[in-house]
């Protein structure tokens, strides 16, 4: 499977000010067309393929989001 988006996750660093860890969404792969937009996925023919692609777009994200519940958790089990 491609991966379109991933997810970065930044500990405070102790020459900063003190605070949260700070999670970030990035585009980790994409194409441009001529006109300058990013492209998130392949061109898709037919409404069949559209709705495939945003649900691997949706499955990506979701596993986003469990893998910064799992980052977040353990920043708060640290502070505790």
């Amino acid at each position: 499977m491609t991966h379109s988006f991933d997810l970065v996750f930044h500990e405070p660093s102790r020459d900063r000010l003190p605070g949260p860890g700070i999670s970030q969404i990035y585009v980790k792969t994409h194409s441009t067309d001529e006109t300058g937009h990013i492209l998130i996925t392949p061109q898709c023919i037919s409404m069949t393929e559209l709705e495939a692609e945003v649900e691997r777009l949706m499955m990506e994200l979701e596993m986003i989001r469990k893998k910064g519940k799992l980052q977040f958790g353990k920043r708060k089990r640290k502070k505790s």
